[in-house]
């Protein structure tokens, strides 16, 4: 199938990769609103980083639904292939990277 207009254009890596660094940061400060509304941002940190307590996995999960979300989109519904490895590549990283901190 041959891309055409807005989606040739933005079919590149680096939209995948910018998608995939700024999307679960919000994913997590979204998740914050939902989980913890009362807490501050130092505090659901720390929640996020203790190793003892289920909710930081819950936390990870929930900041890789944008993402998720993203791929949905990029891959299934606009066919843009390029785009999608990019974000898939940054999506592993990120959360490879937080399973070795978390655990």
């Amino acid at each position: 199938m041959m891309l055409t207009g807005w989606k040739k254009k933005y079919d590149i890596v680096w939209v995948g990769l910018i998608l995939g660094f700024i999307l679960p940061p919000l994913g997590f400060l979204l998740s914050k609103y939902v989980k913890s509304p009362n807490s501050s941002y130092e505090n659901y940190w720390q929640l996020f980083l203790d190793s003892s307590l289920e909710i930081n996995k819950e936390i990870l999960i929930f900041s890789l639904l944008p993402s998720m979300l993203a791929f949905y989109f990029l891959f299934f519904l606009f066919k843009m292939d390029v785009a999608a490895k990019g974000l898939v590549g940054v999506t592993l990283f990120v959360a490879g990277l937080s399973f070795l901190f978390l655990f």
